[in-house]
């Protein structure tokens, strides 16, 4: 009798197979296989939402902000005014006067906060003084004069300063102050509406921006 015993099949290319258990099914040796997170992990999701959402209302604030900001200009702009001093001899009606005249050709209505008209560097509170300073004249004149302290200018609206007709006057006296007219410096501060300021100077192309009217001078004109 020959002794037999079970042999196992260990020939290269054969797969070993877990044992069985006892309800049949197979278990394996092996260890499981390591599950792999995602990058994308939940906590990074609501990181990443959590930023944009920041990004968004950081960026509308921008936005609000500069809207803001043109909306301003464009109200300053649209009440902007603008002062110009001019001087002539002769009126748009063909008269011959001696004028010192103020215009606003702004948009807007201009406050005149005080006003300064000078003769070779020196302050005048009005005419008599003017005309003593410039042409040494002491006498009666026909004239008209306009005071400006704490005056509003309506758009488009010309003012004379100082109207010194030709008719009626002294004509030594008139043809001295037609030449004098030359020397006559006159500064103001004004404000549109929004208390914007800017200070006038005749010897100064453009009105200069300020953040608020400087202390006036000790002479003012009209005072």
């Amino acid at each position: 009798m020959s002794d037999e015993r079970p042999t196992s099949d260990t020939s290269p290319g054969t797969v070993r197979m877990p044992p069985a258990t006892a309800d049949g099914e197979r278990r394996s040796n092996a260890a499981p296989a390591p599950v792999r997170r995602s990058w994308f992990s939940r906590r990074r999701m609501e990181f990443v939402i959590g930023a944009g959402v920041l990004f968004i209302s950081a960026l509308s604030l921008v936005v609000a902000v500069n809207a803001n900001r043109t909306q301003e200009r464009i109200l300053a702009a649209s009440v902007w005014p603008s002062l110009i001093f001019g001087t002539g001899d002769i009126t748009p009606e063909g008269e011959e006067a001696v004028t010192l005249d103020l215009l606003n050709r702004g948009i807007g209505p201009a406050r005149i906060r005080w006003a300064e008209l000078s003769y070779d560097g020196t302050p005048v509170r009005g005419l008599r003084e003017l005309l003593r300073l410039c042409c040494g004249y002491e006498g009666e004149t026909k004239n008209i004069i306009t005071g400006l302290r704490h005056r509003v200018m309506s758009r488009e609206e010309w003012l004379r300063i100082v109207y010194l007709p030709k008719e009626g006057n002294d004509p030594v006296l008139w043809e001295r102050f037609e030449k004098a007219r030359h020397k006559v410096r006159f500064r103001a501060c004004y404000c549109s509406v929004l208390d914007q300021c800017w200070l006038l100077d005749s010897e100064v192309d453009e009105p200069e921006e300020v953040e608020r009217c400087p202390a006036p001078g000790g002479v003012l004109w009209g005072m």
